[in-house]
């Protein structure tokens, strides 16, 4: 039996993603996630790095991770957690 928790599909997941532009970072998540509305949450700055958060509809775990990747190869987005 495994310890991994079930995740029920369709759902809202968040997503926290780090860069240097808080702008290009914003038109990159809509980019990245099929253009749905979304609120972009301005969450931390330190120095010249941005945080912001989101959180979008995911039908699958396919789809969720297919959102997760496009953000990681993102030229405006540093990183995604």
């Amino acid at each position: 039996m495994s310890d991994k928790k079930k995740i029920k599909y369709p759902c809202m997941w968040g997503f926290r993603i780090i860069g240097e532009d808080k702008e290009k970072m914003r038109a990159a998540v809509r980019e990245c996630i099929d253009n749905q509305e979304c609120k972009i949450e301005d969450n931390n700055s330190n120095g010249k790095y941005h945080s912001q958060k989101f959180k979008a509809y995911c039908t699958s775990e396919e789809e969720r991770n297919e959102f997760f990747k496009r953000l990681q190869k993102h030229k405006d987005i540093k990183f995604v957690l």
